[in-house]
């Protein structure tokens, strides 16, 4: 995953210098719809130790989906896990910050994760007895806030975001404990990077 992720990293470092604006509307142009308007790398955020996909501008930009693969090593989660991700996201206002640079102060959004693999299960398994558990083991929901900035160089854009959020299973957990869990408890953070193909 490391090696993945640094290699990852140097495409994105390098896809800027290589593509003109121009090179950037004949690639769109030449290929269909399904192409990813950006391409995303995340950090954390409960979906991931890291995550990386693509992401689809809609609503005239001010909303976007993205689909991310995840992975946390066994080093750190006990388990190697794999994860894929479903998420949209709503920036609704923007401040321009120069020429350059746009600041999204406010962003809200929603995120499905499935983990895979058979040690978890998107349904009840068999061997639990009816109303042991009311989750899936493998779905989690997410909402969250965050913010962004966006900034252009040169014939790119690129994009920084943040996000801090919580699930269903946190929530049911904080109002069944309000003695016992703090807000703090439930919330988990993810810093991003956005590249996009077509500025």
């Amino acid at each position: 995953m490391i090696r993945f992720s640094f290699a990852l990293l140097v495409i994105l470092y390098t896809l800027p210098a290589t593509l003109t604006a121009q090179d950037s509307v004949s690639f769109k142009r030449h290929y269909k719809w399904y192409i990813p308007d950006s391409f995303v790398l995340q950090y954390a955020g409960s979906i991931g130790f890291l995550s990386a996909g693509g992401g689809y501008d809609i609503f005239h930009k001010k909303a976007s989906v993205d689909i991310l693969f995840g992975y946390l090593p066994g080093t750190i989660g006990g388990h190697d896990l794999q994860t894929l991700t479903l998420k949209f996201t709503a920036s609704p206002w923007k401040i321009r910050a120069g020429k350059a640079t746009t600041i999204y102060p406010f962003s809200t959004g929603t995120y499905f994760t499935y983990t895979m693999g058979g040690r978890y299960s998107s349904d009840l398994p068999s061997w639990y007895p009816d109303g042991y558990y009311w989750w899936s083991e493998a779905v989690r929901a997410n909402i969250f806030i965050g913010g962004k900035v966006r900034h252009k160089v040169r014939d790119s854009v690129w994009e920084g975001y943040y996000e801090i959020g919580t699930n269903e299973l946190k929530l049911v957990s904080y109002a069944q404990n309000t003695g016992y869990l703090t807000v703090w408890d439930i919330l988990h953070a993810g810093v991003g990077v956005r590249f996009y193909l077509n500025p």
